[in-house]
């Protein structure tokens, strides 16, 4: 059984490629909300994680994603969310790693 520091891992190793693709809002779309139900697994519905990750990637269908445009220069174009979450995700890995040591 996979550790949460794995299943975050996880998560966060899915960024390269949804950049490396567009990113497509579709992929991306599908990782926000797959990396969502995972922080409300983890750490429970309305978490201060589960909270934190929604301020970085927006609430509702298409400030998740769907339907959202690159908007390379945009602070809230998908490039800067992924750069956010890739920053909150390496954040909640440490410290789920520092809480089991």
């Amino acid at each position: 059984m996979s550790t949460p520091a794995e299943k975050l891992r996880r998560q966060l190793g899915a960024v390269p490629g949804l950049r490396g693709r567009g990113p497509v809002s579709y992929d991306y779309g599908k990782w926000v909300d797959g990396t969502h139900r995972l922080l409300a697994t983890l750490f429970g519905e309305r978490s201060t994680e589960e909270i934190g990750f929604l301020e970085i990637v927006g609430e509702g269908a298409e400030a998740r994603g769907w339907g959202l445009p690159l908007a390379p220069d945009n602070p809230w174009g998908m490039q800067a969310r992924l750069d956010r979450a890739e920053k909150y995700l390496r954040g909640l890995i440490a410290g789920v790693e520092a809480a089991a040591s």
